[in-house]
């Protein structure tokens, strides 16, 4: 049977046209990655994770996956440092949830739920969002086994999976000489991956973020304070200073003493000083904004955590400020009367004084051993209340001294 030529051309074409949907529907479907930085104390992070990125995964399913870590832990909280040294254009300020999709940064609950869905639309309709290209990152996901030794996607968990799976092993391809080892580098300037050591034994720092993911607290005391040890530290040696205060304070009322006062001056100043500082971080807390942290501690991390507001609803700002401003009220009242209605100023005073140094003795307690994040702008606060107490306590002793109450 004698075949024509246009059928052997028909039947060519058809075997090219096989061949080519053969190859494509082989590739692999675009996928977008990315990189979430969270603190379970905070709220904002509660939201993103609980409320906005839900949606997406169902949306994209597994082409969408985000690899979260969690900075309350010593691991993450160092992993996080290194990658803010390393990434293009890193933020004036920084804090969490923090989102690194390739170059580009998102942060807070109103950044990430206003933008990711765009980004990820855009990556998708393209080749995919690959890993951020940052070497800590790189050398950390290698370690992991999410990406070969040529920066290629060994294998992404489900996202759907309800973290059944485990992450993927990599397998070596080269030669031990020729494999790069990712935790060395030839720059001594370049930090080095100590963190991602510690990680492949404890992987608690480090979590897939699917739509069962939920935010658990730090482990001990011990290790919420290791995520900051400077500020924390800092933190700690106030609260002794403030528990002493306390201490010397009941000793001088039991041996009725009469201390010599401070200036005048001084009370209303270190009022100003502290009612500012609470106005701010009022402001902070209520409008979610950055605040402005300095080099040390992680202001942020405390303002988003559901202990900045008290009893879930009242911001502890706000009452530092009705704090101050009772204070104020009482020294003032204590000026221009005499007398009984002088005393009970004076007496006034202090015991509001007295409550504030208990109630900073709290927050202060919570910041390095259940936040694990200490805010510079309450440790400036809680040292004013401290200064107010030294001097209140003269005051109110030499008013118990001079007034009969009889």
């Amino acid at each position: 049977m004698k075949i024509s030529k246009p059928l052997i051309s028909l039947l060519i074409l058809l075997f090219l046209l096989c061949l080519t949907i053969g190859t494509v529907s082989a590739q692999e479907t675009p996928k977008v990655r990315a990189l979430l930085f969270y603190s379970p104390t905070c709220s904002h992070c509660h939201k993103v994770i609980t409320e906005d990125l839900p949606p997406l995964f169902e949306k994209y399913g597994e082409q969408l996956f985000i690899l979260g870590i969690d900075v309350s832990t010593q691991e993450g909280s160092e992993f996080f440092q290194a990658v803010l040294e390393q990434i293009e254009n890193p933020p004036d300020r920084v804090g969490v949830p923090f989102l690194l999709i390739s170059q580009t940064v998102l942060m807070g609950e109103l950044q990430i739920p206003e933008e990711l869905p765009l980004i990820i639309a855009d990556g998708l309709a393209g080749d995919g969002i690959d890993w951020p290209d940052v070497p800590i990152v790189q050398e950390f996901l290698f370690n992991q086994g999410y990406i070969d030794a040529e920066g290629q996607d060994t294998a992404l968990v489900s996202q759907n999976s309800q973290g059944t799976e485990e992450t993927p092993t990599p397998v070596p391809t080269e030669t031990q000489q020729d494999t790069p080892q990712p935790t060395q580098t030839e720059d001594p300037a370049t930090p080095t991956i100590p963190v991602v050591e510690e990680a492949t034994q404890d992987k608690s720092a480090f979590t897939v973020i699917d739509p069962s993911t939920t935010l658990t607290e730090p482990g001990s005391a011990v290790d919420r304070f290791n995520t900051d040890k400077l500020a924390n530290g800092i933190a700690v040696a106030i609260l002794i200073i403030m528990v002493g205060v306390v201490v010397w304070i009941g000793i001088q009322f039991m041996q009725a003493s009469t201390p010599k006062q401070w200036p005048s001056w001084v009370l209303p100043v270190l009022l100003v000083v502290g009612f500012m500082i609470a106005v701010y971080l009022g402001f902070i807390e209520v409008t979610g904004d950055e605040a402005m942290c300095g080099p040390v501690g992680d202001c942020n991390a405390v303002q988003q955590s559901k202990y900045s507001k008290l009893f879930g609803v009242i911001p502890v700002a706000i009452i530092g400020m009705a704090g101050y401003v009772s204070i104020g009220i009482a020294w003032l009242v204590s000026l221009r009367t005499s007398g009984k209605v002088q005393f009970y100023a004076k007496m006034a005073m202090f015991l509001l004084a007295l409550f504030g140094l208990l109630f900073f003795i709290y927050l202060t307690f919570l910041e390095p051993f259940v936040i694990g994040a200490t805010c510079m702008w309450c440790i400036g606060s809680a040292i004013i209340m401290t200064l107010l107490n030294l001097n209140a306590t003269p005051i109110a002793l030499n008013a118990w001294a001079e007034t009969d109450v009889g």
